[in-house]
Order: C-alpha cells, then structure tokens, then sequence
C-alpha cells in the first residue's frame, strides 16, 4: 500500500472519530499493508474512505462550485440551472456532448472503487478471529458487496454492459487479457448488482448500533428493489443492441419487476421503518423529513457533519435575499409545479374540472408542494419570498430595485429565480436569516427511503398488471402527503394509472436525484426532456391605500429547449476509455 493510500485511510479515521484507540495507531511511517488487515480500526477507515467515495450523494453539488450548474436535478424537467453561462446550460441541456472527453457531469467510471472493494473482499476474507469475530467479519464482507453492487449499478444505468471484475488486478500478476476486459452484457451487470445485493442482506446487520451512515441489510434490500425495477423497465421498454452490451431481453422484463416487488413487500413488512408522519401540517411534515433527521424512514443515508465535514446545498441553493454568495441555482420549472394535483378535485391542473386557477397558480395544491418549492408570498428564514419582476401604481410599472422588484425577484440579478421559484426541499430554514457558508450544510443525504419503496411496490405492480395491489402501495403515500380526493387512484386505470403512478414519482422524489434515471429507463426521454423549461411571472399591484394584489402569466423560461437525443439513453463509454482499452465498444450513436 503506498504512502497516499494510507495518508487518505489516517485522514479518513480522524474524520470519523479520534479516540485512544486512533492515538495509540503506529506512526505513519511504520504502517504496512498488512498492517491494515490486523487493525479493525484501519480496516474500518479504508471501508469509510470507499463510502465517501461512492457516487450517490445529490447534496454535494456535482461540478465544483457552480461548476456545471451545481445540481443534478437541473438536467431533468424539473428545473433548470439558474446560471445561464454554465455547461448545464449551453452544453448538457442542448444535448451537445459526446465521446470526445468524460466531461459529462454525471459521468462515473467506477473502477478505482471496485479495485478498492474487491482488494478488501479479498483481505478480510481471510481475516482471523483474533482480529474480527466472524460476524464482524461477515458485517464488512457486506458492506462491501452492498457497495460493488452499488458501484455496477451506478455504472449499468448510465453505460449498460461493462466489464465484471470480481478479484483485484494487478499489473504486475494480472494476465493482460483479464487486466483489459471486454464489456459484460447489460443483463449480466444487473444480474451481478443484485446476486451482491441479495448477498450483502444476508450478511449485514438489521442497523449498525450508534453507527449511523452505515450501510444495514435493508439498505441492501432496498437497492435490490430498485436495481430490479430498472432491470424490468429497461427490458420491456428498452431496445437490445449490440448483442446484449446494451438492452435486456424483453421476455424477462416480469421476472425482475417480480422481484422488484417481493424486495419491496419485504422492506415494508420486515423492515420496521415507517413513513415519517410527525408533524399535523402535511406540507410542514413532508419538508422536515428532510432536515429532521429521523431514521423513520431513511432506510440508508450519506451522512454529513455541519463545520466539520459538510457540504455547500444551502450555500448555491437559498433563494437570492437570503444567499451568502451563490444562492439559488435551481430554478424549478413550471413543469413541475404543473405535476401537482388540485387539493379539492384530485385532478392535475390541465384536467378538466381541476379548478385550477391560473390567477392563484399556487393556491389548493397537493401539499408537498409547499414542502417542495418555495414562490411568492411564502415565508421563509423569517420572511416573506418576493418573485415579483415589478410593482404596478397607478397604472405605471415601477422595475426599481427597492420599489419595484421583489427582494428575490425575476430580473433583479442574473442569479435569481429565472421560472418565479425557488426550491424548499433540504433547505435549513428558522426564524431569521441563517447566511450559511460554504461547507456549513449538514443535512444528511437519503438514498433509500421507505417512500421510494412504496413507489417502487406501485410501480412494479402495475406492470404485472396488478392493478388492486399497485393501488394499495400508492394510498399510503398519498394519504401521508395530506391529498383528500382519489387516494387509490380510483378514476383511473390501465395505462393512466401507469401513467399517474408515475406522475406520483416525479412528485414524491423531486430533487432527490431519480426524475432523470426514471425517464430514461421508461424510454420517454426524448419527449420529457426535450422540452423548454416554462415559469411563473409574477406582477405586485399597490393601490393606493397600499393594498397589494397579485397577477401571474406564464413565461418561457430558458432561451433554447432541451435536446435528448436516442443515443443519450447511455453515456459514452468515452474515446479515452476506447484508447486505454481497445476492447470496450462504443456506445449506439457515438
């Protein structure tokens, strides 16, 4: 093991926790590989340090800075990035990357973390109980097999095939046609992800007592329930190409929903997480799942330290007033906002009968609205949000700073709300202004949630053509987010319920990292995200005893729409990649 390595395993430790234990640990200089293997809480550290190297976390913005425009949501229909000059914006969106360079933002070639797993697999294998018992031992073989599962995962959904290394390559021992494999199958990468996470639930702890962040059998259960819902939706809407490198074989599509849905029954029967439903104001309660931190419901999280160890979401994401220096670098779209039901009718605004108002674009919504987004009038860090772009007086537009334009409005700075919200959901909130700084954040990032789960149960269902059982699993989520009109999604059926569940999904998980997976799975890319991101525009009118009154029109929000192309549907493999090992295939398109 070489002298960076251990530096990273030390620095890594004392981040977790000095103790006597971490001061009696040897010199640097006298630490040996297998000295590693000898020591739990060195062999704990280079676990730590492969958890904070894995690509799950959506708090952390993904580009450096404002980077790429700082979130992933921002390549979805769900927002766009605030910042007009960022490759988000004049690159990614448009769609005009490819194989060239990796420098797509969510590009992640895993393999540095799959050496590193596979090299612990194999040292604590052989570990002796004067080290670990045999169910310590068998608690860290599961982590690490919950992680490779998570790392093929992560690589399957963004490129299909990729090679299976399942032992650590060495140059100097590794036989050069293993140490530059050719790709796997798709299916095969899946069938991997979930024979790992299917053995990691065997393994693992129901909780690591005190130990919060790190992974229990459930988290493994949980990654099964997704991994196999992709499987399924990929082999029944996807195309299979290229002998399998990409593309699963339609005929198998109901034996992975099937599991997708026994994984997930399993969750909600056995699990003993319940759906957090701790606050008796519904849009109030579904907010605070998110900073309150409880393990109701958050089956595995990646945890963050305020001061010590955080990261930047308040930082690039509070609205324009209340920012420190970036701020608000999501601009939600009113694509989404639209997603939201009618309280009263349960019927989305564009239905017939909703009773949607257009002059109350915010009002008699589903309420996780209000816990999602922040708009106009809302309160927030003790006071109020104000989007408007100008102030109407006896019929003569005021646009001045101060008089005119709303404190967070559309047009007072090219880093304010370019669709008239903001986005609520993991933002701190209290009673004054908060001015968190970089790295200050310490909300903990869910991964897996039982709310996913029972999302994952509908939708799988529905695709067996389980429509009574589909609808079972979508009542607790609804009923949990304060809807009072079809729990059960009565009106509909078929296609519409599919349809609906879905919707369901876009909404319970936004800003969580999945709207962009999802539409690429179910194959609706090419129309969800080849759209032109629209918002609200909103106008303050003062009478003259001071009375405010509002109007709203719809805008167009961005300058050019969003392009997702057929090839898009995987990433390059990338001509680096290509060069370094002639034997991957490049990608369909590229």
């Amino acid at each position: 093991m070489n002298r960076n390595t251990l530096l990273l395993i030390l620095a890594t430790l004392f981040f977790y926790g000095c103790s006597d234990d971490f001061l009696n640990q040897p010199p640097l200089d006298r630490i040996t590989d297998s000295d590693v293997w000898k020591d739990q809480a060195l062999m704990d550290a280079y676990i730590y340090k492969i958890y904070d190297d894995m690509p799950w976390d959506y708090l952390k913005d993904f580009g450096g800075g404002a980077g790429f425009g700082a979130h992933r949501e921002i390549l979805s229909d769900l927002a766009r990035s605030t910042y007009a000059w960022t490759p988000a914006s004049n690159t990614f969106r448009p769609g005009n990357w490819g194989t060239a360079n990796n420098t797509w933002p969510l590009d992640w070639w895993g393999y540095f973390n799959i050496w590193k797993i596979n090299y612990a697999l194999q040292n604590i294998e052989a570990v002796g109980q004067d080290v670990l018992t045999l169910e310590e031992r068998d608690h860290r073989l599961g982590e690490l097999y919950f992680m490779r599962a998570y790392c093929y995962f992560a690589m399957a959904k963004r490129y299909g095939g990729v090679p299976i290394i399942l032992e650590p390559q060495d140059p100097n021992t590794t036989p050069e046609e293993e140490y530059f494999p050719e790709r796997d199958t798709e299916q095969a990468v899946y069938d991997q992800v979930l024979s790992d996470a299917q053995l990691a639930f065997e393994l693992l702890p129901h909780r690591w007592n005190g130990l919060k962040g790190r992974a229990g059998k459930w988290a493994a259960k949980a990654l099964e329930s997704r991994a196999a819902l992709y499987a399924g939706s990929i082999a029944k809407y996807g195309t299979y190409e290229m002998d399998g490198l990409v593309g699963l074989p339609s005929s198998d599509a109901n034996a992975y929903y099937q599991q997708a849905l026994d994984a997930s029954a399993e969750i909600i029967s056995n699990s003993g997480h319940t759906l957090f439903n701790q606050y008796p104001d519904p849009a109030e309660n579904y907010y605070r799942l998110f900073v309150d931190e409880t393990e109701d419901e958050a089956i595995f999280v990646k945890v963050w330290l305020p001061f010590e160890k955080g990261h930047s979401y308040d930082l690039y994401n509070t609205p324009y007033s209340y920012r420190v220096d970036w701020g608000s670098s999501m601009s939600p779209s009113k694509q989404l906002m639209d997603s939201y039901e009618m309280l009263s009718t349960g019927l989305l605004p564009d239905e017939e009968g909703s009773g949607y108002d257009p002059q109350a674009p915010f009002d008699n919504r589903d309420p996780r609205f209000k816990g999602t987004l922040l708009t106009d009038n809302d309160i927030f860090q003790g006071s109020r949000i104000e989007t408007w772009y100008a102030t109407e007086r006896n019929g003569e537009l005021d646009t001045n700073t101060g008089t005119g334009i709303g404190k967070d409005g559309m047009g007072i700075h090219p880093d304010a709300t370019k669709t008239g919200a903001y986005v609520r959901k993991y933002l701190n909130d209290g009673s004054s202004p908060l001015l968190i700084q970089q790295y200050y954040s310490g909300q903990d990032c869910i991964i897996f949630r039982l709310g996913e789960i029972y999302l994952n149960a509908a939708e799988a269902a529905i695709e067996l053509g389980l429509e009574e059982e589909a609808r079972g699993y979508i009542e607790p989520i609804r009923t949990r987010a304060g809807l009072q009109q079809h729990l059960r999604l009565e009106p509909y059926s078929g296609l519409e319920l599919r349809d609906r569940i879905r919707n369901e999904r876009k909404i319970e998980l936004a800003f969580e990292d999945q709207r962009y997976w999802d539409v690429k799975r179910w194959r609706i890319a090419e129309e969800a995200l080849s759209v032109q991101i629209m918002g609200i525009r909103s106008l303050r009118h003062v009478d003259d005893q001071g009375q405010e009154t509002f109007t709203y029109e719809t805008i167009v929000a961005e300058s050019q729409k969003m392009n997702f192309f057929p090839r898009h549907y995987y990433f390059p493999i990338g001509q680096d990649r290509v060069n370094n090992n002639p034997k991957l295939i490049e990608n369909p398109g590229y």
